[in-house]
């Protein structure tokens, strides 16, 4: 089992979220979302179940929160070998992934406007990506995301923006 933690910000916003869990797995950085891009995530928590070859068995970024029944039961189907049926696919859009990837870049480089600018372009490419609309969020609005994610916040946020799609 290992985790991995989708943050342009690095390590240093992603380890105080760990400190006090009883997490016993190895949590990998995944700053540019190359995950995202290989699995079609567009929101947190997302995640996958991967069967002994690698091949992915299972991918969801609509239920998999550990406190859902529903990942709970898939978990206990995989785990004893049954089969799981496979989600429906969701491309995530190439160039929206590109823009994000440059943005965290220029954010690594200290230059936060021009990713700021990039992520935008980015998110006008695929606004259902909340990945990259968070990544936004979180570096115009830290105190919502660190130590503790404002969920009340960010809903209200979304209609704030006129975002008319299905709320996550």
């Amino acid at each position: 089992m290992i985790a991995v933690a989708q943050d342009a910000q690095g390590a240093p916003r992603v380890a105080p979220a760990l400190t006090g869990t009883k997490v016993e797995f190895p949590v990998l950085l995944d700053e540019d979302s190359a995950v995202a891009r290989v699995l079609g995530f567009r929101i947190v928590p997302a995640g996958a179940l991967l069967d002994a070859d690698g091949s992915v068995a299972y991918a969801s970024d609509d239920d998999f929160d550990i406190g859902d029944p529903r990942l709970r039961a898939r978990l206990e189907t995989f785990m004893s070998g049954g089969r799981l049926e496979p989600q429906p696919e969701r491309p995530v859009t190439g160039r929206a992934l590109e823009l994000f990837a440059q943005g965290v870049s220029a954010h690594s480089e200290g230059d936060e406007p021009r990713a700021l600018v990039l992520w935008r372009e980015a998110l006008a490419h695929d606004p259902d990506n909340f990945l990259i609309r968070s990544q936004i969020w979180a570096a115009q609005h830290p105190d919502r995301f660190w130590p503790v994610v404002d969920r009340d916040w960010q809903q209200h946020q979304l209609i704030k923006e006129g975002y008319d799609g299905p709320l996550p």
